[in-house]
C-alpha cells in the first residue's frame, strides 16, 4: 500500500502511468497555445523549415507520424537494414577507427602508421599521393605534387618500407585505388607472396571507383568500358583466391565536396553502385559476389540528425537495389564508411572543426556506420602533424569508450523524427535516382554534364544562406574572431621531397633486370590484346621483377583506344568565399589600406547597441576594422567624427522612431561634403521611407537577412579600386 501511495505521489496514476492523471493533449490543442506566443505570424512560416534536400521539417513528430513509415517495426540485422546489418550492433564488434595518414615518403609513412596504431587506431588506411593516384610515378615529368597529403609509391620496394612490420592479415586495409587499380593491386598482391601471405588472409577495402575518380578529376585515360574490365579483373581475382577485399568502391566525397545535398549525395552514390553492378553482370560476375565487394563511403556533414537519417538511408537503398537485381538477403547488406566533411571545414577559427567534427562523427557513430574517419580539424590549411592526428582520433574513442555510442543497438531506432526523416530522405533520394536512371544513367549524366549542374546550383543555393547568414557558420560569417592568429603551416619543402623520390627511383632503376621487366610488361600487354583482360598473376610477376606502378598503368593506358576528357566537378568548401574576403582584408591592412567601419551611434548607449553590435558583427566576418564609440547627442559632431575617421563605410545605429529624423540629415550633410563614405543603415526600413533614405544619400540596409557576402564584397571591389588609383 506504501509503495501505490508513493507512486500516486510522484505523478503515477494507479495503473502505474506516469502523470496518467493528465489529460493528454491534441496536436490541435498544441498547434493552438503555440500560435497565442507567436502573436500574428503564420504557424507554418515561422514553426516550419523547408531543407535544401526538399524535406520540410516540422515542429513536433508524433507517434502517429510511424504509421507512414513502413520498416518502423522491422529488427536490426533484418531487411532492409535500415536500423543495421547486424543484429547486435556494435556491442561485439564495434565500427573501426580509420583514420587518414599523410606522409610523403614510405619511411614516413611507416613511422606515422605505427605510432597510430600504437595509439589505437585499427584501421591500416593507405592515402597515396596524387601521381600515385592517377599512375604516374615519382620521377615522372607528369607527376606534380608528389608526397603532398600521401604517401609515394611507385615500387614493391616503396610498399615493403611502408608496411614492414605491419601484421596485414589481422590489420584490416582501406585503400583508394586511385585512376586504375591493377597497379596497386599487383603491388598488393607482391607484396603478399614475399611476405609468404595467403590473399584470402587479407580482409579490408582495395577499392576501384572509376566514376569518382572522373568526377573528381575530369579525365581518364582509357575508357570507361576498360575501366570496368579492370574492376572485373581485380575482382575477379580476389574471389579467385577466396579473399573478401573489397574492389569495389563507391565514394559520395566528390558529390558532397561540390556541395550536393544529403539527397543528391546520396542518390548518385546509389547510381553510380548501380553502374558498377550492371557493368558487372555484364562480365559473368554474380550479383551476390558483386554485392559482397561493394564498399560505400559517405561525407558526413553538419546538419546533424539529416546526416543520421541519410546513413540510415543508404541501407534501405542499397538493399532496394541488390533485391531488384535478385540479390539474397545476406548480399542486401550494405557496407557503410563514413568520413566527416572536408567541405564544412574552415580555416579561420579552424579549433571550431573540432567540435564539427565530433558533431559529425556523432553522427555516424548514431546511424551505424562500419568504419569511421574523423578529418584532421586543420585539413583546409595544412597537412596534419601528430597533434590534429591525436585530437581527431581521440574523437572516435571517446565516442566508443566515453559515451559508449557501441550500444544500445539501433540508438535512433523509434525515433518518431529520425524515422520519419529516414524514410523521406529514402524517398526523396529514390526519385532523384529514378530520374538518373531514366536520364540514361549517371554515366551519360556525368559525360553530358548535367551531375556537375545540378550540384554546382546546389552549391549556390546553400551559399545564398550562407551569405544572408541563414546558414550560420561559427568564425566564418558569424561571431568572427578578430583577434586570431593564424595557425604556422609547417612547410614542406615540394621540390627536396620530389627530388628525393625522384633519386630513390632512379638508383631502383639501375639496379633492376630490365630485360627482365620488359619481358614481363610485354607479356602483361600481350595477355591484355589476346584475351582482353588483365591477368593479376602476370602483373604480380612484373611487379616481382621490378616494373613499377606508373609502368603498369602507361601500359594500361597505351592499350586503350580513346580517353575522357570531361568538366570535373568543382571543389570548393562552404567557407571559402567567406575567407577570401578576410584574406583580401588582410592584404589591404599590409598596404595600409584597411577597411573601416564608422558607427554613428546615435542616443544613449541602451538606444544604439544593440544595432551597433549588430553591425560590428555584420562587419567583422570580412576582416573590416569598426571604429566604436559611445554615442552622439546631435548630428553635427556625429558627421564630423565620422569624416575625420577615414572610414570607408559608415554605418548609422540607433532606433526606428528617430531615423525618419537623423537619418535624412546626416545622409546630406555626409553628401555635401563630397566624401565618397558609402552610407549604411542598420535596420531594414518600410518601403516608404527606404526610398525617402536612399534619396537622402543611404547606399544599403543591413539586417537579419540581409547580403553580408554581397555587401562587403562590393565594398572590398572599391576599396581595391582605391588602392589602384593611388599606386
Amino acid at each position: 500500500m506504501k509503495n501505490e501511495t508513493d507512486k500516486r505521489q510522484n505523478g503515477y496514476d494507479e495503473n502505474g502511468h506516469l502523470f496518467g492523471e493528465f489529460t493528454a493533449p491534441s496536436y490541435e490543442e498544441w498547434q493552438e497555445a503555440v500560435e497565442k506566443l507567436l502573436k500574428g505570424k503564420p504557424f507554418e512560416k515561422a514553426m516550419y523549415t523547408k531543407t535544401h534536400e526538399g524535406i520540410t521539417l516540422r515542429p513536433i513528430y508524433r507517434k502517429e507520424d510511424l504509421e507512414k513509415v513502413p520498416f518502423a517495426d522491422t529488427l536490426p540485422g533484418y531487411p532492409p537494414f535500415v536500423r543495421g546489418t547486424k543484429a547486435e550492433g556494435n556491442i561485439s564488434e564495434p565500427w573501426l577507427v580509420n583514420q587518414e595518414v599523410y606522409a610523403g615518403t614510405p619511411g614516413a609513412f611507416h613511422e606515422c602508421i605505427i605510432d597510430e596504431l600504437y595509439r589505437g587506431l585499427n584501421v591500416l588506411n593507405l592515402k597515396m599521393d596524387l601521381p600515385s593516384q592517377l599512375g604516374y610515378d615519382a620521377d615522372d615529368e607528369l607527376a606534380e605534387d608528389v608526397g603532398y597529403r600521401g604517401v609515394s609509391i611507385s615500387t614493391l620496394e616503396d610498399l615493403t618500407a611502408a608496411f614492414q612490420e605491419l601484421v596485414l592479415d589481422v590489420l584490416p586495409l582501406h585503400i583508394n585505388a586511385g585512376m586504375n587499380p591493377i597497379p596497386i593491386m599487383a603491388m598488393i598482391g607482391a607484396y603478399l607472396k614475399k611476405s609468404d601471405l595467403p590473399l584470402a588472409n587479407i580482409k579490408g577495402v582495395l577499392g576501384y571507383d572509376p566514376l569518382g575518380m572522373l568526377a573528381k578529376h575530369g579525365q581518364m585515360p582509357f575508357a570507361l568500358s576498360e575501366a570496368y574490365d579492370f574492376m572485373a579483373d581485380a575482382t575477379n581475382w580476389t574471389l579467385h583466391e577466396n579473399s573478401t577485399l573489397r574492389t569495389i568502391l563507391v565514394e559520395g566525397h566528390p558529390y558532397h565536396d561540390g556541395g550536393a545535398d544529403s539527397v543528391q549525395e546520396l542518390a548518385y552514390t546509389m547510381a553510380v553502385g548501380t553502374a558498377y553492378i550492371r557493368a558487372m553482370l555484364d562480365r559473368g560476375i554474380a550479383i551476390d559476389d558483386i554485392a559482397s565487394k561493394m564498399v560505400f563511403s559517405f561525407s558526413i556533414g553538419s546538419n546533424f540528425f539529416m546526416e543520421i537519417s541519410k546513413l540510415r538511408a543508404a541501407r534501405i537503398l542499397f538493399s532496394k537495389v541488390i533485391e531488384a537485381f535478385g540479390g539474397s538477403e545476406t548480399a542486401q547488406k550494405i557496407y557503410l564508411h563514413a568520413k566527416t566533411s572536408s567541405w564544412t571545414k574552415t580555416i579561420y577559427d579552424p579549433y571550431v572543426n573540432m567540435l564539427r567534427n565530433a558533431s559529425e562523427g556523432f553522427s555516424g557513430a548514431i546511424a551505424g556506420v562500419d568504419s569511421l574517419t574523423i578529418v584532421p580539424f586543420d585539413e583546409a590549411i595544412r597537412e596534419a602533424d601528430s597533434f590534429s592526428r591525436r585530437v581527431s582520433r581521440n574523437v572516435q574513442f571517446i565516442l566508443q569508450d566515453e559515451c559508449n555510442f557501441t550500444q544500445p543497438i539501433d540508438p535512433a531506432g523509434g525515433s518518431w523524427y529520425i524515422e520519419t526523416l529516414t524514410h523521406e530522405i529514402a524517398q526523396k533520394a529514390w526519385e532523384t535516382f529514378q530520374a538518373t536512371e531514366a536520364a540514361g544513367g549517371f554515366e551519360a549524366m556525368l559525360t553530358g554534364g548535367e551531375i556537375q549542374s545540378a550540384i554546382a546550383l546546389k552549391y549556390e543555393a546553400k551559399f545564398k544562406d550562407m551569405a544572408k547568414r541563414k546558414h550560420v557558420w561559427v568564425g566564418v560569417n558569424q561571431y568572427a574572431n578578430m583577434t586570431e592568429k593564424k595557425l604556422t603551416v609547417q612547410h614542406t619543402s615540394d621540390e627536396k621531397l620530389k627530388k628525393l623520390r625522384q633519386e630513390s627511383l632512379q638508383k631502383f632503376r639501375l639496379k633492376r633486370p630490365l630485360f627482365a621487366v620488359a619481358d614481363k610488361v610485354s607479356a602483361l600487354g600481350d595477355e591484355k590484346t589476346e584475351n582482353g583482360h588483365i591477368s593479376m598473376p602476370l602483373a604480380i610477376e612484373a611487379i616481382e621483377v621490378g616494373a613499377t606502378m606508373g609502368e603498369i598503368a602507361q601500359l594500361c593506358s597505351d592499350l586503350s583506344e580513346q580517353d575522357i576528357m570531361i568538366k570535373a566537378i568543382q571543389y570548393e568548401r562552404g567557407a571559402s568565399r567567406f575567407e577570401a574576403l578576410r584574406d583580401k582584408t588582410d592584404q589591404y591592412q599590409k598596404a595600409g589600406k584597411a577597411p573601416k567601419v564608422f558607427l554613428f551611434n546615435m542616443g544613449p548607449i541602451p538606444q544604439h547597441k544593440g544595432r551597433a553590435d549588430f553591425t560590428t558583427g555584420f562587419f567583422e566576418v570580412g576582416g573590416f576594422e569598426v571604429m566604436q564609440n559611445n554615442g552622439f547627442k546631435e548630428v553635427d559632431p556625429a558627421v564630423a567624427a565620422g569624416l575625420a575617421s577615414g572610414a570607408q563605410v559608415g554605418v548609422i545605429c540607433s532606433t526606428d522612431a528617430v531615423y525618419p529624423e537623423i537619418v535624412p540629415e546626416i545622409a546630406e550633410k555626409i553628401r555635401h561634403t563630397n566624401s565618397n563614405m558609402k552610407l549604411v543603415l542598420a535596420g531594414k526600413p518600410p518601403k516608404d521611407l527606404e526610398a525617402i533614405y536612399r534619396n537622402a544619400g543611404i547606399d544599403d540596409f543591413i539586417y537579419m537577412g540581409a547580403d553580408c557576402y554581397g555587401l562587403l564584397s562590393a565594398i572590398l571591389e572599391n576599396v581595391a579600386e582605391e588602392v589602384i588609383e593611388n599606386a
